[in-house]
């Protein structure tokens, strides 16, 4: 970072910073105190998300893929996202894997390590529990939706994001800056100021219920490695301080010297758990099963898309289908940034073609190789993980599943690291995003400032860890906390690309011009002034 790049003084919008951590701060004090209470609003809440309003993240879901396309393959994918000459910041591969790691999380290792048992116990479609048709169904819905539609929702975000930051010149990552064009003086009002918090409670939520569903997986993993047959308070302590104090220290190097870093050692960690288990493991049924279920979603993708059941009542795309879809809404915004940021120099087509296959290739991998050695081992008899999972949870899975693949110890021990790895990497975007949306002022290659990225990470791990400390039944509700803003948050998203579109209109009045050549870019005119 050049010196002009540096922070000077106190740049944070009070606006956004302050009411943000006084509700979060609220709802800590709120959880703690009535732990049961709030666990069952937010339960209600989530109700009435995913089924009174299933339809609606089905096809919202469906129409942010379809606006991804749009991007990539009309005339607007040649437009860069910077000025002219600037060049990307990153190394492609780099690019590619920060992409994938920041958009992912532990989340996808443990899911995909045993959310295959819970579809299996209780399939779609009316499927029998236990089957074979139900182990095909468990085999291919993970890379379903961890697939593209998932995907699509962050880089639907990123290209206005990126568009409006480096090609216009903005001076801010605000989202209410962004949505300018289409809200015009209302972006400096109450609309505007709802949108910013919604963008930053929403991602302190996602936090949060990352730090709740992830800890017991991650600390079963650092006990089976300690030799203990059982994780307890001292090792919960341990992660959530871990995941807290880590992302600071790589946001406090910056971008390249820290996040970037991280990111090509968790990719790396990636690849050497996958190729393990795939060389090492039942390669010839990761193989066939994973193409057998690659052309189930496929031959379905439509109607996996927009299942609701509302006849059957049997509850499958609400638990998962229409919560993953919610979930990934929530995390649209803050990802966005933050690929955004990372995307300078690119054009647009490059950003989504490149963000779409990186995300989606990256995470059905995961999820052709891990569930089907669980299901080797389910069928072959080896273990029985079903078994393990209603007695020992869903670290004592984890356990029992990497004990049986080549170099069980090792295979456990990598898989707990690269988990940890996997989360923290997450929580880099999650910190420099707060930061970023909560400041006034952000030109180009600058940096949010370090106090501020560290103070939304503490503030995260403080509330958790104190909860857990104080009682650890205030965790349970932080478990669904994020997805109750998913329908806030899609209607900012639309606002933000309608405002993208309205913008694009004033910058090419005649329309995006066509170009000569392959490969060939468009630069747009900024006269470097704030509209």
């Amino acid at each position: 970072m050049s010196v002009s790049n540096q922070p000077k003084g106190m740049r944070i919008d009070k606006a956004v910073f302050w009411p943000a951590t006084a509700v979060t701060l609220l709802c800590g004090v709120f959880f703690f105190f009535f732990p049961k209470e709030s666990n069952d609003v937010l339960n209600k809440i989530h109700a009435f998300t995913t089924n009174e309003l299933g339809w609606f993240f089905l096809l919202f879901t469906l129409a942010m893929l379809g606006v991804c396309l749009f991007y990539a393959f009309s005339k607007m994918g040649n437009i860069v996202l910077g000025g002219e000459g600037e060049k990307p910041q990153f190394s492609t591969l780099t690019w590619l894997g920060m992409v994938l790691t920041s958009g992912t999380g532990g989340s996808l290792l443990y899911l995909g390590a045993i959310e295959w048992i819970w579809i299996m116990d209780a399939p779609p479609f009316g499927v029998e529990p236990g089957s074979m048709e139900a182990a095909r169904w468990a085999s291919t819905y993970g890379m379903f939706h961890w697939g593209p539609s998932a995907w699509a929702f962050y880089m639907a975000a990123a290209i206005p994001i990126g568009y409006f930051f480096f090609a216009k010149k903005k001076s801010n990552m605000k989202m209410s800056e962004y949505c300018r064009p289409l809200l015009g003086k209302k972006s400096d009002g109450l609309a505007g100021h709802a949108l910013n918090f919604f963008y930053i409670f929403g991602l302190l939520g996602g936090v949060l219920t990352s730090v709740a569903l992830g800890t017991p997986a991650i600390s079963s993993g650092i006990a089976h490695m300690l030799g203990m047959e059982s994780t307890n308070k001292a090792i919960d302590i341990l992660v959530i301080a871990l995941w807290t104090l880590i992302p600071v220290a790589a946001l406090v190097f910056g971008l390249k010297k820290g996040v970037a870093r991280l990111s090509n050692l968790n990719l790396w960690g990636f690849v050497l758990l996958i190729v393990g288990i795939l060389v090492f493991g039942p390669t010839w049924f990761i193989l066939n099963q994973s193409t057998d279920a690659l052309g189930m979603m496929i031959q379905n993708f439509v109607r996996m898309s927009l299942a609701t059941d509302a006849i059957g009542k049997g509850g499958f795309p609400q638990g998962w289908t229409i919560f993953y879809f919610a979930w990934w809404a929530v995390y649209a915004l803050p990802f966005g940034l933050f690929i955004a940021k990372i995307s300078k120099g690119r054009t647009i087509r490059q950003v989504v073609i490149g963000g779409l296959t990186a995300g989606s290739l990256g995470c059905m991998i995961f999820y052709m190789v891990l569930p089907n050695f669980g299901l080797d081992l389910q069928l072959r008899g080896v273990a029985d993980l079903v078994t393990t999972l209603n007695e020992k949870g869903r670290g004592g899975v984890v356990i029992e599943m990497f004990s049986h693949a080549p170099g069980g110890y090792f295979m456990i021990a990598l898989f707990t690291i690269v988990c940890l790895l996997s989360y923290i990497t997450g929580h880099n975007a999650v910190g420099y995003s707060l930061a970023a949306a909560s400041e006034k002022k952000l030109h180009g290659d600058q940096e949010p400032q370090k106090w501020n990225m560290t103070f939304w990470l503490i503030l995260a791990g403080v509330v958790s860890l104190g909860l857990y400390l104080l009682n650890p039944d205030a965790l349970k509700p932080l478990q669904t906390v994020s997805i109750i803003t998913g329908l806030p948050i899609c209607i900012a998203l639309t606002v933000l690309i309608m405002s993208f579109f309205k913008q694009l209109k004033k910058d090419f009045p005649d329309g995006v011009p066509s170009v000569s050549k392959a490969g060939e870019k468009i630069y747009v005119k900024n006269d470097g002034t704030e509209e």
